[in-house]
């Protein structure tokens, strides 16, 4: 049990600030949103607060909160030159791929000038916001500004928005009339009112913590978001560690302490309790050269012994080679015996083993090649449950694919990897005899011999790729590129029915995500439980399936997601090889 259970949360309310329903409104931003919307716009913003008082969480939350009235463009300020400043203003419009390290100043200039033309043409107020501006000299202030005021026209309805820190003192350029926003720390009500908030948005009581524990927590934290998360976040900890369902100041008290705590450097902690790896050392060179004869030795006589070794024989009877009747299909409901005689252990008198998640409503058809047999499984509300048998035609390639009605192709939708393709009228003719039965558009298949179907499956798969997926989720929600990018092996395989296969290396795709994450303002997503298996062919790799539903600024996106895990031999982490995504409109209605 982890502190969430113990204290019936169902997220970890102090681990995730920037997402979008953790948001926190206050006063301030209702008053930058009013400034920003009025009529006209002012030529430079500057909001000024303390490090972790939520200048970030704000930044993040602008262009979604105003997207109907403005068209708020991050900018990264990675380089002080009017060329990286222009580079990072497209790449906040979304116009990241008109620009490249060797693209012109004046080809940057021009796609910047077309693009602000283009808002103020539509009556879209432009702001440009710079987070962790006071890196900014006053010759980018300028040029900043000269970028959004190049046409007489545009003056009142851009603006320069930057962030910076309280104790930076900026030189002002001339000219420029700066308005000045504060962004102060929280009160001891809103620090009562933040925390309830957060505890609330997480499925939990509000009243975890004691009125005593607020109070405190608020001086320790000084107001301050950040310090407040990270308070919160190890106070919970403390507390389930000492089975206290309440917090109380000692748990804060406790909670500041292991705050302060260095790191342990494990390696000075082992020297420092006298902690010795025993090696054995060979000093003399006779004695090294012993040693190697010996090795030499033993491996000779390995090498000549071990091909003449008893090994047991099994006796294994011929096999007849009967053609399965594959024309017309035969098929018994559930309720009726098998048409095949197996014992309970072979066979599909149960579910495979390498089936490893069945959500509800869904189902899966397993192909056993040994008995020419195929079952059509079904997950009801509580159990699993055989819908259908039916006689199998012959599938002579073992592995997990996808089948079903896309417009423009054969009844096989995907396999992976790419291996000899199922014939179309062996395909067809499985789908036929299948579909009537079927929900989805789109039904998983798995194909192999009765031994690989139920060779034990390795522990904690499961929950280690469910895991997995929680991470992938919640890092496209609250748009953390990096830690997205690193669920991904380096390269992975994108497919999408009809189009050609891309593969993408680790460095590419972030860029591409960060370029979005700028531009989408928040992103709800909505995904159906998976259907989990393990590749017959291979138990280091793992299927994931399931419906998937994307929404942002830029994006509107319903169908199937298919991700394909596979496991570093080396180690035990799992990461994505290869991506499909089948779009709703690209299959039969």
């Amino acid at each position: 049990m982890d502190y969430q259970a113990f204290f019936k949360l169902k997220e970890r309310p102090f681990k995730n600030p920037l997402e979008a329903k953790f948001y926190f409104p206050i006063p301030t931003f209702d008053r930058i949103g009013q400034i920003l919307t009025a009529s006209p716009q002012p030529e430079f913003l500057i909001l000024k607060g303390a490090s972790g008082y939520g200048k970030s969480a704000l930044f993040r939350r602008l262009p979604w909160a105003l997207r109907a009235k403005l068209v708020v463009a991050p900018i990264l300020l990675t380089g002080p030159s009017l060329k990286d400043i222009l580079r990072d203003a497209l790449m906040g419009f979304g116009l990241g791929f008109k620009c490249s390290p060797q693209t012109p100043e004046e080809s940057l200039l021009g796609f910047f000038q077309n693009a602000v033309a283009n808002f103020v043409a539509h009556d879209y107020g432009l702001v440009l916001a710079a987070d962790e501006a006071q890196t900014l000299t006053e010759d980018n202030i300028s040029e900043l500004l000269h970028l959004l005021n190049l046409e007489p026209k545009w003056r009142g309805q851009t603006t320069l928005l930057a962030a910076t820190r309280p104790e930076s003192s900026w030189p002002g350029p001339k000219g420029a009339k700066a308005l000045t926003v504060d962004l102060p720390a929280f009160d001891l009500s809103q620090t009562e009112e933040y925390v309830r908030f957060r505890l609330k948005k997480a499925g939990g009581s509000k009243n975890i913590f004691s009125p005593e524990a607020l109070v405190y927590l608020h001086q320790l934290s000084q107001g301050s978001p950040a310090a407040i998360n990270d308070l919160g976040e190890r106070a919970l900890l403390t507390a389930w560690a000492t089975e206290k369902k309440i917090i109380t100041p000692s748990c804060l008290q406790k909670a500041k302490i292991s705050l302060k705590q260095p790191p342990i450097n494990f390696k000075e902690a082992k020297k420092a309790a006298g902690f010795r790896l025993w090696r054995p050392r060979i000093k003399t060179w006779p004695a090294r050269l012993t040693l190697l004869s010996t090795m030499i030795l033993v491996f000779t006589v390995g090498w000549v012994v071990w091909p003449q070794a008893d090994l047991p024989v099994q006796e294994v009877a011929p096999k007849v080679a009967t053609p399965a009747p594959i024309d017309p299909p035969t098929m018994t409901p559930a309720a009726a015996p098998s048409p095949v005689a197996h014992s309970p252990g072979l066979g599909l008198a149960t579910t495979p083993p390498i089936l490893l998640n069945l959500p509800h409503n869904a189902n899966v058809l397993v192909v056993d090649q040994s008995l020419g047999q195929a079952r059509l499984w079904l997950r009801e509300l509580r159990r699993t449950g055989l819908k259908a048998e039916l006689m199998a035609p012959a599938l002579n390639e073992p592995g997990l694919y996808l089948f079903g009605r896309p417009k423009s192709r054969s009844s096989v939708v995907f396999q992976y990897p790419k291996g000899p393709e199922v014939p179309k009228e062996v395909s067809d003719k499985l789908w036929r005899q299948v579909e009537n039965l079927l929900p989805q558009d789109v039904l998983p298949l798995i194909v192999a011999d009765s031994d690989l179907l139920f060779r034990p499956a390795p522990t904690q798969v499961l929950e280690i790729l469910r895991d997995k997926l929680k991470a992938w989720r919640a890092a496209q929600e609250v748009k953390f590129t990096e830690n997205l990018a690193l669920l991904y092996a380096d390269p992975f395989v994108f497919f999408e029915p009809g189009a050609k296969p891309q593969t993408i290396n680790r460095e590419t795709f972030q860029n591409a995500l960060a370029s979005e994450a700028r531009t989408s303002g928040d992103v709800e997503i909505a995904m159906s439980d998976p259907l989990i298996a393990l590749d017959p062919r291979n138990h280091n790799r793992a299927w994931a399936i399931f419906s998937f539903r994307y929404d942002s600024k830029l994006r509107h996106d319903l169908g199937i997601r298919t991700l394909i895990f596979e496991k570093n031999i080396l180690g035990d982490d799992w990461r994505i090889k290869a991506e499909l995504w089948i779009r709703e409109n690209s299959l039969e209605s």
